[in-house]
């Protein structure tokens, strides 16, 4: 059976990243820098599904051009503000995120300011 093909645009933990290898088969630059708005429409061609962060900006001209084949974009973000939502709906590709990606970094920075109030 053909294991999905995933364009991921960043590197994760090590967890992650096993995964991803066991599940999909990667198109990823090699080292580790971020694609052109060329380079990530061109890993995108046959793809099914792509994995993007907030450095990749996915506007209505990236939607106009990018492969019928994706049918699903993730961006490992809480936010979705670098993508055109309204594009990639006219399209049919659906966006998910991870909405609560930052919470215990946020609380805990929190609770650190708290403390530093106090004692000043």
């Amino acid at each position: 059976m053909r294991k999905p093909v995933l364009v991921v645009t960043a590197y994760f933990v090590d967890a992650v990243e096993a995964r991803l290898k066991q599940d999909f088969e990667l198109r990823r630059k090699k080292n580790g820098s971020h694609f052109t708005p060329e380079e990530l429409l061109s890993a995108a061609d046959g793809a099914d599904a792509m994995l993007v962060t907030p450095a990749d900006r996915l506007d209505a001209a990236f939607f106009n051009r990018v492969a019928s084949s994706v049918k699903v974009i993730a961006t490992h973000s809480a936010g979705y503000d670098h993508i055109d939502l309204t594009a990639a709906s006219a399209r049919k590709i659906a966006i998910t995120n991870i909405p609560a990606l930052s919470t215990d970094a946020v609380a805990d920075l929190t609770l650190l300011l708290l403390f530093v109030l106090q004692v000043s």
